[in-house]
């Protein structure tokens, strides 16, 4: 995976973390489970996948680079 790529990644897993709070902030409004699942999952992502390091290491090109050298 390419560095520009894992970076628009990042991004994305940024817009996870502004749906997953604007979903958990619709939980508290109208008491839907389903919109604190869809938060929670949506906070998860971006947890894991905020950092581009996260997503190169996770696509395992690093260890086809390291087999090579």
């Amino acid at each position: 995976m390419s560095k520009e790529k894992a970076n628009d990644l990042s991004s994305i897993a940024w817009l996870n973390l502004v749906l997953g709070l604007y979903n958990i902030y619709l939980f508290t409004i109208g008491y839907l489970l389903f919109n604190f699942i869809i938060g929670s999952l949506n906070i998860g992502v971006w947890v894991f996948f905020r950092k581009p390091e996260t997503l190169i290491s996770l696509s395992g090109n690093d260890v086809e680079k390291k087999k090579n050298n």
